[in-house]
């Protein structure tokens, strides 16, 4: 029995090979290399969590909370909650920009109407004055 191995060197099989595998091995370090570009940081200050609370009373009787939430994150998006009691009513993502202190939030793929708020302080209010959240700390 030979155990023998040998090799053949065979320069028209080793181009041919090259050839075959060489775009693959341009793609995948082009893929890599563009891949690795760095997102722009976002430090807006409206980036976090924020409530409002209201409560209302039913015909004298006990009070019906809704809490709204907004959860604003550095991509320009987010998700809005609605609970009444301990129940979520709504659901929702939203899109925010903000130019010139001004920001618009607005809720695609619903009905909402966007909201244009300034945030002054640790709130956000409406352009007429009304808060429509407050940060959470």
């Amino acid at each position: 029995m030979n155990t023998s191995f040998s090799y053949v060197y065979s320069p028209k099989l080793n181009l041919l090979i090259m050839n075959k595998y060489t775009p693959y091995t341009v793609l995948c370090a082009a893929l890599l290399f563009f891949s690795c570009a760095k997102a722009p940081i976002n430090n807006d200050p409206v980036i976090g969590i924020w409530t409002n609370t209201i409560e209302t009373s039913v015909s004298g009787k006990a009070e019906l909370q809704t809490e709204y939430e907004w959860i604003f994150n550095d991509a320009y998006l987010g998700r809005h909650h609605q609970y009444e009691g301990n129940d979520i009513t709504v659901e929702t993502d939203f899109r925010w920009q903000q130019e010139d202190g001004i920001y618009t939030i607005t809720y695609p793929g619903t009905d909402f109407p966007e909201d244009t708020v300034e945030l002054i302080n640790s709130t956000l209010q409406h352009t007429d004055g009304d808060i429509l959240a407050i940060r959470e700390n």
